[in-house]
């Protein structure tokens, strides 16, 4: 499905374990360019698809699998400097 990089690993690492959430919730913005969007979260939702990777629990919207296909999961720096995760 997608893969994650080693700094995207650790930046959820520690993020996850800051807040005690044990999923990860991917989705794509609805704007004009489509971009990631990353939260934490408790619990599942209907229509709701969970990928355990790596030791992460992933959860993605069954309309929006598409847009994760093949792509990998980073913690890059933006055009700012600021580090942010983006699907590449």
């Amino acid at each position: 499905m997608f893969t994650v990089s080693d700094a995207a690993k650790a930046e959820l690492a520690k993020r996850l374990k800051a807040f005690d959430h044990q999923f990860v919730r991917l989705r794509m913005r609805d704007s004009c360019l489509l971009s990631l969007k990353l939260t934490l979260d408790e619990s599942r939702q209907q229509g709701d698809k969970e990928f355990p990777m790596d030791g992460f629990r992933f959860l993605l919207s069954e309309g929006e699998l598409h847009y994760f296909n093949g792509k990998t999961l980073d913690y890059v720096p933006d055009q700012t400097g600021f580090r942010q995760f983006e699907m590449l």
